[in-house]
């Protein structure tokens, strides 16, 4: 079970000091889209171990969220606008 102890512990992993190599590896993850909708998100848990910090390939990540900051959706749809119109 998610509580708000383990998402502060999620949180609290400082990318300055994490050993990026010994995150889990999205771009090895492979997606299981046979098992039901309720049972996806313990499997991606279960094989990422940290779902706000990991890493694809060499490169390491930290999700963080922000209420004041648009969606993430917005951001990047702007941002493919942007890329498209070759701004």
């Amino acid at each position: 079970m998610i509580t708000s102890a383990l998402i502060d512990h999620f949180m609290s992993v400082d990318m300055e000091t994490v050993e990026t190599e010994k995150l889990a590896d999205i771009s090895t993850l492979d997606f299981d889209n046979s098992l039901p909708i309720e049972k996806r998100p313990a499997y991606v848990l279960e094989k990422l171990k940290n779902p706000l910090c990991f890493r694809c390939g060499d490169v390491g990540i930290k999700l963080e969220f922000d209420d004041t900051h648009p969606p993430i959706q917005e951001v990047l749809t702007n941002f493919m606008i942007r890329k498209k119109s070759g701004l």
